[in-house]
Parts: C-alpha cells; structure tokens; sequence
C-alpha cells in the first residue's frame, strides 16, 4: 500500500515541475508581447478566446481535451508571414499564434500530445488557420514538457 502511495506522490512532483517550468517560460514572453499588445487591435487574451471559441477548435478540444492540468497554451506574436497547411500564405500583417497542447497522460515516459494551433489576425481578430494533431511530445518542439524539466 505504501509503495502506491509513493508513486502517487512522484507523479505530483513530476507533474509540479513541469507547471513550474511552463511558468517560467511564460513569464519571459509575457513581458515581450505587453509590448506587442500594444500595437494590435486584439491581444493574447482576446487571441487565445478567439481560437478557443472556434467551431472547429470547440469540437477538437471537447473531444480530447480532458485534463487542464495537463495542459499548456502558449502564444507568439508572428510577423512574417506565416504559411497555413496548405503552403499558401496567410494574408494579414500581424498575426498571434495559439497553440493549446495537452498530454494525454500524466505518466513518467515520453507521451502523446493533442496540439490545436490556431493563427488569428492581430488587427481584425479573423481566425485565419486552424490546424490540429496528436503528436509525440518528443517529436513536437522543445519547449514542452518532455524535453525541458519532466524527463
């Protein structure tokens, strides 16, 4: 009974690290793109609401997002031109980047993440692209939790 107890307590740990490190990495970009906000008609909170509130996001996200604590959203404000899926590029100047990842499982090994990536247009608040995916979170980016503090 013991030994079970122990496991439970590893996971939160494990599980704590990496919400600290999310937190960490926010605070540095938080800073840079107050200063983004500023400029554009739409900020982070607005983009964020905006992807989420998206039929096609709302679906994807009712149908695999289950766990908020296992969750991140990370945003970037883009100003080159981006590409959507299909090679052609997005037309509008200023764009934020939304990507809502979630682990699948709270486990210790290398797991699956449901990523939705919405791109909305910084001046006119138009969802642009949305694309969605499962993916490895090794085969991902770096700043997730895999390859940062969790493993």
């Amino acid at each position: 009974m013991q030994r079970s107890n122990l496991v439970v307590a590893a996971v939160a740990v494990v599980v704590l690290f990496c919400l600290v490190g999310v937190g960490l990495v926010y605070a540095s970009y938080s800073q840079q793109e107050d200063n983004l906000q500023l400029r554009s008609n739409f900020n982070v909170s607005q983009a964020v609401e905006i992807t989420m509130n998206d039929s096609v996001a709302s679906d994807y996200m009712s149908r695999y997002f289950k766990e908020p604590d296992w969750r991140l959203t990370r945003t970037t404000f883009v100003q080159e031109t981006p590409y959507d899926q299909n090679g052609t590029a997005m037309q509008a100047n200023n764009i934020w980047k939304v990507e809502i990842m979630e682990r699948s499982c709270a486990c210790q090994k290398i797991s699956d993440l449901y990523v939705l990536e919405g791109y909305v247009s910084a001046d006119t608040g138009e969802v642009l692209e949305i694309s969605k995916q499962k993916v490895s979170e090794r085969e991902y980016e770096k700043q997730t939790c895999a390859t940062t503090v969790c493993h």
